[in-house]
């Protein structure tokens, strides 16, 4: 955390990502963030970004299921962005 503390990011993000950390490393430029082992097999990414738009926006391009540890104000703008693209697929064909 003190890495990514360093960064000078106005935005710090703690995920669980549903994969290793070798898959999640594969993925992100080391400088995005540290990855952390968990023993279920998942792992840790801190990261951050200069908004929460840029946070949720990386995150969804990583490609792999997650769940935000924190910040609180980003799982609130998750669940914006979340209906806003429910919404977006509403009466289209599948």
């Amino acid at each position: 955390m003190r890495e990514v503390a360093r960064t000078g990011w106005s935005v710090h993000a703690r995920l669980v990502i549903d994969a290793p950390a070798e898959e999640v490393l594969a993925r992100i430029n080391p400088a995005v963030g540290v990855v952390e082992t968990r023993p279920d097999g998942r792992s840790v990414l801190v990261t951050g970004g200069d908004s929460l738009e840029v946070v949720a926006v990386w995150i969804g391009m990583l490609g792999l299921d997650f769940t935000v540890e924190s910040p609180a104000a980003l799982v609130d703008h998750l669940r914006v962005l979340a209906q806003r693209y429910a919404g977006a697929v509403v009466g289209s064909a599948p």
